[in-house]
C-alpha cells in the first residue's frame, strides 16, 4: 500500500529577536492517508529557519478533523510556538480538549 501525504502552508510568522536577527516560522497542515480509499488524518509541521539553521518538528495524525487541527496550527502561529516546544504544547491542547 502506497502511503499518500500533502501539506499546506497555513501561517508564516517573521520574528525580530532581541538581537536583531529574523528568524521565519512556518507552521505547516500535514494529510497523511494509508491508501487513495482511506480518510486522511491530519497533522502540524514546524519550520524555523533562523540565520542558516534550519530546525523543523512534525507531529502526525493528530486527528481525523481537519478544522481541529487548523485551530491547533492557529494557536501555535498566534504564540510563535517553535519546533522545540511543539510537542508538548500540541500534547497539551489534545489533554485540555478532551476535558
Amino acid at each position: 500500500m502506497e502511503k499518500m501525504e500533502k501539506m499546506e502552508r497555513m501561517f508564516i510568522n517573521e520574528v525580530t529577536l532581541e538581537d536583531n536577527r529574523s528568524m521565519r516560522l512556518e507552521y505547516n497542515l500535514t494529510e497523511n492517508r494509508e491508501s487513495d480509499s482511506s480518510e486522511p488524518y491530519f497533522g502540524i509541521q514546524i519550520i524555523k529557519l533562523l540565520d542558516d539553521n534550519l530546525e523543523a518538528e512534525e507531529i502526525k495524525g493528530i486527528s481525523y478533523s481537519k478544522e481541529k487541527v487548523e485551530t491547533m496550527t492557529r494557536i501555535l502561529y498566534q504564540n510563535q510556538v517553535t519546533p522545540i516546544s511543539m510537542v508538548e504544547i500540541v500534547d497539551d491542547l489534545i489533554t485540555l480538549e478532551d476535558m
